[in-house]
């Protein structure tokens, strides 16, 4: 059975969205676009797709599925009209701005009995594959800290509704939200109970273009992220510490990495000290090149395909699988979101 999909939103995601499930989904066909600019209407009609003029028109059209691809502060309200006219959601991230607007969906969702799942499609880049199968493997003992960074250099542009708090705009609500998914997802079998976040204006006048969010785990994990527009020199895409040994993958969407472990762990003090110009350290004196060894990365043998995220939405429309980003899933990634925005407006940690 081919499923019918209607993309509200013709903007880069929207327009994304349209081209890749043409191409790449076999199961789903776009049957309709509705943008509020008369522009983008006009290259989504360019573009071989059948535009409709209104909103109200756009969601009665004939269609089983709807993905919301509009700026953020439009998700709440399109996602509930989506599922009021019978339709099933697909929502880009963030969800919603807040977790009050999140319930009033999630309500809608489970009213209507209609699918409401959002589009987290970082879950499936190659860095995050690695970083998960070494999680799992617990190749470096007892995690306690994890560095996930991205960086780039170019900022928003000044034109654009991310760069508009009115709007959700900010780095935070962009790929903060991703990343905070790829976290919790990590770490799925521990509970987050405090997050620490600070949010900067470097080049951007309304909206954050720099963000640092720290999550505490109950087993005392922590995980901080660092997405940055204003950087230069970068650093590496993952950096994970464990008791026995740390890992790192260098790039996002890469392969390069090294995980590098102690063979033992007891250390004979005595053996050596670590001499500057300025003064001896027998803290910072490495092990023996003996003493660790390195790891093959676990790179997985069938790599994860984005493909995989709307052909799960297929099965869950044919009633063969569950959906594989969850209500709850959504609502703490939320909740994490909304405790950043808090910590980062009064400097302090927030207890979840």
């Amino acid at each position: 059975m081919t499923y019918k999909l209607a993309v509200i939103g013709y903007g880069n995601m929207g327009s994304w969205h349209c081209k890749n499930v043409k191409e790449r989904i076999s199961g789903l066909e776009v049957v309709a676009v509705y943008d509020i600019d008369e522009k983008r209407r006009l290259l989504a009609k360019e573009d071989g797709f059948i535009v409709y003029d209104t909103e109200n028109e756009f969601f009665k059209c004939e269609a089983d599925l709807v993905l919301v691809a509009t700026p953020n502060n439009f998700h709440k309200d399109h996602c509930i009209k989506a599922m009021e006219n019978g339709k099933n959601v697909v929502c880009e991230k963030p969800a919603c701005l807040n977790l009050t607007e999140l319930e009033e969906v999630i309500a809608v969702s489970n009213k209507t009995g209609k699918l409401y799942t959002v589009h987290q499609n970082r879950r499936f880049d190659t860095d995050y594959a690695i970083i998960k199968n070494i999680v799992k493997g617990k190749l470096l003992g007892n995690h306690f800290y994890l560095n996930s960074r991205l960086y780039g250099n170019r900022g928003f542009s000044s034109a654009g509704w991310k760069s508009l708090y009115e709007t959700g705009g900010g780095l935070l609500y962009d790929w903060g939200i991703h990343m905070i998914d790829q976290v919790l997802c990590l770490f799925e079998n521990d509970r987050p109970i405090s997050v620490y976040a600070e949010l900067q204006r470097v080049r951007m006048t309304n909206v954050d273009d720099v963000c640092r969010v720290v999550i505490e785990f109950e087993s005392g994990v922590r995980a901080q992220i660092i997405a940055d527009l204003w950087c230069y020199v970068s650093e590496a895409r993952w950096h994970l510490e464990g008791s026995e040994g740390s890992a790192v993958i260098y790039n996002w969407f890469g392969k390069d990495g090294k995980i590098i472990r102690a063979k033992n762990q007891d250390i004979k003090w005595e053996e050596g000290c670590f001499y500057t110009p300025n003064g001896l350290s027998t803290t910072m004196w490495p092990r023996a090149e003996q003493d660790l060894e390195e790891l093959s990365l676990p790179i997985p043998d069938e790599l994860p395909r984005w493909e995989d995220y709307y052909e799960n939405i297929i099965k869950v429309l044919d009633g063969r699988a569950t959906q594989i980003v969850t209500h709850d899933q959504i609502r703490l990634g939320i909740k994490v979101l909304t405790a950043a925005f808090e910590s980062a407006e009064k400097n302090n940690v927030v207890k979840l």
